[in-house]
């Protein structure tokens, strides 16, 4: 029973999410590989997006509504530069193969915040949540499950 747990919340945890074959690599130079997020940040206006695909299965690239089509090499590579983002947020919707990656793209070195930078120390981005709420939920199911059981064995035996 240990073990199933155990194995439960390693899948639970998980921080990565492979889509059969089709990967985001990066954004800019900044590695994406299997990082399960829904938003990234990024300094400069339009970074180049490297990823991986099926071989000659293209990848439909929408930026805010606008969709472009990004081949694919005989090795499964892809690239697409955009040239017309603006500071601010971002929707990209990747797809290909019928697997879809998602995520909002903020721009802009507004929005890093310069001082901690400078100085090496905190968090240069925003922070974007954290597991103990996971957690938190994950235990307290387990102990109502544990709970749950003995009052069923019990009430049968009377």
């Amino acid at each position: 029973m240990a073990l199933f747990f155990g194995l439960l919340l390693v899948l639970i945890s998980s921080q990565k999410i492979l889509a059969s074959g089709f990967n985001l690599k990066s954004i800019g130079g900044v590695d994406t590989s299997g990082k399960a997020t829904g938003h990234w940040w990024y300094t400069s206006n339009n970074p180049l997006f490297v990823g991986d695909a099926l071989p000659t299965v293209a990848v439909d690239v929408s930026i805010d509504g606008v969709t472009v089509t990004a081949p694919t090499s005989s090795d499964g590579t892809w690239q697409y530069q955009p040239t017309t983002l603006s500071d601010g947020d971002h929707q990209v919707v990747l797809t290909s193969g019928g697997s879809t990656i998602s995520f909002t793209l903020t721009i802009g070195s507004a929005n890093v915040n310069w001082d901690s930078v400078n100085k090496g120390t905190g968090e240069a981005l925003p922070a974007t949540g954290n597991m103990e709420m996971t957690w938190l939920l994950i235990i307290t199911g387990l102990a109502g499950i544990g709970l749950g059981g003995r009052m069923v064995f019990n009430a049968a035996k009377k």
